[in-house]
């Protein structure tokens, strides 16, 4: 992978952990959820794993070109994203659709970058 890439996969990952982080202290703030009180703490454990794993495995790709994090991180993203895609469109918020849709097939094409051989990687 060329240098540019090298530092866009992790910046991404890191900028998607915080929001999946600010995302959820804010749905919970509002107490705009509606699961049931085990459904939600489950859910809410996957989410935050995730968004650490996303910070994390950024970091780590950033200092030591770490890359195994950042693929745990980007596959508990795009099984997410997919479920978020279908979550909304049932509820009707529809433009949330192509967003998801969209972290789906960037995260898609991170896990195919760093699963290809390279260098010390």
């Amino acid at each position: 992978m060329n240098n540019m890439i090298n530092k866009i996969i992790p910046i991404y990952s890191i900028i998607l952990g915080i929001a999946i982080l600010g995302m959820w202290v804010f749905l919970l703030l509002s107490g705009d959820i509606n699961e049931g009180k085990s459904e939600i703490s489950f859910h809410l454990f996957s989410e935050f794993l995730m968004a650490i794993l996303c910070i994390a495995g950024g970091i780590l790709y950033l200092r030591i070109k770490y890359k195994y994090m950042l693929i745990m991180a980007n596959a508990m993203v795009v099984y997410s994203v997919i479920n978020a895609a279908g979550y909304y469109a049932e509820k009707g918020i529809i433009p949330a659709v192509p967003a998801f849709t969209a972290l789906a097939l960037f995260s898609s094409a991170i896990l195919i970058m760093l699963s290809v051989n390279h260098k010390k990687s």
